[in-house]
């Protein structure tokens, strides 16, 4: 699957202190991570803005870095944070810290954004190591400043990103597990894809874990980690495995490297979750086509579906499909309803042949003979992990106005 010629899809992977950029559109064969300096692989970009202490302008990036290391600029760094915090922050003068971000995403932007500007965006990925209620809050509001609206923007955890970098490669390396070990200088993180090729769409679910700390020692660290490998390893079948983050660098993986590369294919890099963030809106967009559904804590498990009429014909009309992100779940529509005053939903798994049905009793709506209700629904992301359904009677106009009976329910 590749982008046509009208999409451009940009990925971010979002971190504490720092971030990395892709585009995605016609004319590529993968995705495209920037870098601030031409013609080199520095893809780690500082969450940082400097300001030229004789023009006042703004710089980022590795040119921001060396004005601020040579006196010529005041610096402020780890804005994502601070902003997120509210935080004020003294440069020339008092700045809002997210006012600072704003400034720094926007030069951001400018090296994978279309010609046409935002506008011609058809996602925009944001990448975060965790998914909250907060931090999504804040990047939906903030990515509106920036200009994008809501269906622009898309936003998840880096274990979506795996998922979708590694079904977006040939099938064969991941018609078994596929392992991903990361090292950050914190200690190594394992993360292992698996796949439900009974279901249809086939399920896709990656776990995690947390392997340990490293010796600095070359010799040390080598047999330190192949011992952990080897745990993971036992008992899988992996068929590709994937080495990012700095605390791989250097020559001294030796028999962990051979063990990795045993009757599999092993790729090491860093911009994996950036990369994945575009192919992951790449599938968003055209998930009529996808093969795979990814489950994960904030995703939705079931087809939630409303059993309705169209003239004789008895249909399913679809509320939330499996797979939605929860937190951006928003969708409002109309309907008839005739006979007894409940909802029926109906709640399926991807590629099971049973459902289950749930009455949703509209309390205090009257029904009469062949009489017809007009009503509201909204369904959207609530708290406890839970999807949120407001209904609302909304009456027939002057003639018989709504009474103001609304219901909610928790789905």
């Amino acid at each position: 699957m590749r982008p046509t010629k009208e999409e451009w899809y940009i990925g971010i992977e979002a971190g504490r202190q720092w971030m990395q950029i892709s585009c995605y559109h016609a004319g590529l064969t993968e995705p495209e991570t920037k870098s601030t300096l031409a013609g080199t692989e520095m893809y780690l970009i500082p969450t940082a803005i400097c300001k030229r202490k004789q023009s006042g302008q703004w710089c980022f990036g590795e040119e921001g870095r060396r004005l601020a290391e040579s006196g010529e600029g005041y610096y402020a760094a780890d804005l994502l944070k601070r902003a997120f915090r509210k935080e004020t922050v003294t440069l020339d003068r008092e700045y809002a810290a997210e006012d600072l971000l704003g400034v720094f995403f926007r030069k951001l932007l400018r090296l994978a954004l279309p010609a046409e500007g935002i506008a011609a965006v058809t996602k925009c990925v944001f990448s975060l190591e965790d998914v909250t209620e907060e931090s999504v809050e804040f990047l939906q509001r903030f990515a509106k400043k920036l200009g994008f609206l809501e269906k622009q923007v898309q936003i998840q955890d880096h274990r979506e990103s795996f998922y979708a970098y590694v079904v977006s490669q040939e099938p064969s390396l991941w018609n078994q597990q596929v392992l991903l070990l990361e090292e950050e200088g914190n200690g190594v993180y394992c993360r292992l894809l698996s796949c439900n090729r009974k279901t249809e769409p086939m399920v896709v679910e990656v776990g995690e874990a947390f392997l340990g700390r490293l010796p600095e020692n070359h010799e040390q660290r080598d047999m330190k980690f192949a011992g952990m490998v080897k745990a993971v390893l036992a008992g899988r079948i992996v068929t590709a495995a994937y080495l990012i983050g700095s605390g791989f660098e250097g020559d001294w993986m030796k028999d962990s490297l051979q063990l990795i590369c045993r009757n599999r294919r092993a790729f090491q890099g860093k911009n994996l979750y950036t990369k994945g963030a575009c192919y992951a809106g790449l599938l968003q967009e055209h998930k009529d086509e996808a093969k795979t559904v990814y489950f994960g804590d904030y995703k939705v498990r079931e087809n939630i579906m409303l059993g309705a009429v169209r003239g004789e014909v008895e249909f399913f009309y679809t509320l939330v499909e499996a797979g939605s992100n929860r937190h951006q779940v928003d969708k409002e529509l109309r309907i008839l309803l005739e006979g007894e005053p409940l909802l029926e939903i109906w709640r399926q798994e991807p590629g099971s042949k049973e459902a289950r049905i749930e009455s949703l009793e509209l309390t205090g709506l009257k029904v009469s003979g062949q009489e017809r209700n007009r009503l509201s629904l909204h369904i959207c992301g609530g708290e406890d992990g839970k999807l949120l359904l407001k209904v609302q009677e909304l009456g027939w106009g002057q003639m018989c106005p709504s009474r103001g009976l609304e219901w909610s329910f928790k789905l």
